[in-house]
């Protein structure tokens, strides 16, 4: 098991149970069920079973001495498993919850306001995202992969609401693997791509974050600005979902009246 599946465990068996999370903090090798049943005010058995749930999971494991489980006043002692003692307890904390757009009513004269562009995530949001994968608004691209592939779903996500994030150094099924280049370094070649293959000038935003010791490159992509329809090698793209397609004529003709198609 590695570190994500680790973390993704832990989300989900601590999701909704601010107690259980609880009793693992205070496992420590030293502390028996009973004596944390005491300090968490709760009963013995509905501790020693959120015990042996952390362990199936991984998360902690009996304490051995010279290949004995080490057990005090009858009650088997539980320590960290070495993985789980690398992960801080603020990475088991749930994804924050966004506030969901607000849109005006059919008919209504209120002004339609252009999406905030989406803003750098912490390290802690960066694992969500990972975690849930890709959608329309997120891409992930391996190490490695060509800056011109990179320019193309950019391409795409300039013609869209909400624009989009690219994290490069994260594999397509979320598995964080870590940056081949420096940001300085990958920021000149990303850049030059934009500006010979995007038609208007396009303006990204290069970032790195760090997550798990390794370091991903996150680029951010501005929301549509409803006036300027962008194109890559003389074709208009836009990402639908996870994929990215070329505007049928319908959709081209609402992008240059300043009408939103995703």
């Amino acid at each position: 098991m590695d570190l994500q599946e680790l973390i993704s465990r832990g989300r989900f068996i601590f999701a909704g149970a601010p107690q259980r999370l609880t009793i693992y903090k205070l496992v420590n090798g030293r502390k028996t069920a009973k004596l944390i049943a005491k300090l968490t005010k709760r009963y013995v058995t509905n501790v020693h079973g959120d015990l042996r749930r952390l362990a199936d999971i991984g998360l902690i494991e009996e304490k051995k001495k010279e290949g004995q489980t080490v057990k005090k006043d009858g009650f088997t002692l539980y320590e960290k498993t070495p993985l789980a003692r690398t992960v801080p307890i603020s990475y088991f904390s749930g994804p924050t919850k966004l506030a969901k757009p607000v849109h005006p009513a059919p008919g209504s004269k209120q002004k339609i306001k252009r999406p905030q562009a989406l803003v750098i995530p912490s390290e802690n949001e960066l694992l969500d995202m990972c975690n849930k994968g890709e959608d329309q608004t997120l891409e992930f691209k391996a190490a490695g992969t060509d800056v011109r592939k990179i320019t193309k779903e950019i391409a795409a996500m300039m013609n869209t609401r909400q624009g989009g994030m690219i994290f490069y150094g994260v594999e397509d099924d979320g598995t964080i693997q870590g940056t081949d280049v420096k940001r300085q370094k990958f920021d000149q070649p990303l850049q030059n791509s934009v500006k010979n293959s995007i038609a208007p000038a396009a303006t990204v935003t290069l970032k790195s974050v760090s997550a798990m010791g390794n370091e991903v490159l996150v680029i951010i992509v501005p929301p549509w600005n409803r006036k300027d329809v962008y194109q890559f090698d003389e074709k208009v793209l836009i990402r639908k979902g996870t994929n990215v397609f070329a505007a049928k004529p319908e959709e081209s003709k609402k992008l240059h009246k300043g009408e939103y198609v995703i």
